[in-house]
């Protein structure tokens, strides 16, 4: 019994590999990335520039930029997309948030997974 019809091994493992070395590289970009994941990374960073902008003479700009920080981290808080949970037949169902402007802004700013 010999099959007429043989299966392309080399271009199936050449697919495979190449996919695998997409995905490494994807995964490296991802770690990469300087985003913050959240509002509460930048209100962080935004209070210990405002402190030792506060405490330290000669640095009011960190004071300045710490405010500044603060006040984005505020914002893009009220900004965070929230999911919608419906009920279909007794059972929560968690529907992802409406596409707007302020999820598009929020989801450049912070990294989502």
């Amino acid at each position: 019994m010999h099959n007429e019809e043989s299966i392309p091994y080399e271009a199936a493992l050449r697919d495979l590999m190449a996919n695998r070395r997409r995905r490494r590289v994807t995964s490296v970009l991802a770690r990469l990335d300087p985003r913050p994941t959240s509002p509460r990374q930048v209100a962080l960073i935004g209070a210990v520039l405002a402190v030792a902008g506060w405490l330290v003479p000669g640095v009011h700009l960190a004071l300045v930029v710490g405010l500044t920080l603060l006040g984005v981290a505020f914002v893009t808080a009220m900004m965070r997309p929230q999911p919608r949970r419906v009920y279909w037949r007794g059972r929560p169902i968690d529907l992802p948030a409406e596409e707007t402007g302020a999820t598009h802004l929020y989801r450049l700013l912070y990294r989502t997974s």
